[in-house]
């Protein structure tokens, strides 16, 4: 019996099971198990494990990819609407990044730097992201109303405090 640190990635493997054909995998998983072995052998568990994963991603290519259906969602109208909706948030957002950028050529008393620019990126994005995840999640209009107003207060309060510094956190801007 094997010890646990003497296999691969269980997630990896998971991965590897849920896209490749039905008709390869057990030849492919016995190529990709030697070479895990292998790599065990000449280098540590820990390297072997990360090349194992590089493998399993490297094969993830249309040719082996069993049933294309099970990858996308085969709800159409669904995910259009969800497509539509998720492009909107991120053009909404994004488009808030536009006011600070404006402001900056008839003012001097906003003053952002590239950093400044890309760290508003990443949270309006990633509030985006969240707010998606939500309304495609829940159904209820109460737990999304619920939890994409605590997910924008939360954003308005890392906002000022990395701007003003109200909770005197080492995110503050001073």
């Amino acid at each position: 019996m094997q010890d646990s640190s003497n296999k691969p990635s269980p997630i990896a493997l998971s991965f590897f099971h849920w896209f490749c054909r039905s008709e390869y995998r057990e030849e492919i998983e016995g190529d990709l198990m030697e070479k895990f072995e292998f790599n065990s052998k000449k280098y540590n568990h820990r390297k072997a494990n990360r090349l194992f994963i590089k493998e399993v991603v490297l094969l993830f290519r249309p040719s082996l990819i069993g049933n294309i259906h099970q990858l996308t969602n085969t709800h159409i109208m669904t995910s259009k609407a969800s497509n539509k909706r998720f492009y909107l948030l991120f053009v909404g957002f994004f488009s808030l990044l536009f006011i600070p950028f404006i402001a900056m050529i008839f003012t001097q008393e906003v003053n952002w730097n590239l950093l400044d620019f890309i760290v508003a990126a990443t949270l309006l994005g990633g509030t985006a992201i969240c707010l998606e995840f939500i309304f495609r999640k829940w159904k209820t209009l109460g737990s999304r109303l619920l939890l994409a107003s605590s997910l924008i207060i939360l954003l308005l309060l890392v906002w000022a405090e990395m701007a003003v510094g109200i909770f005197g956190t080492p995110l503050a801007g001073s």
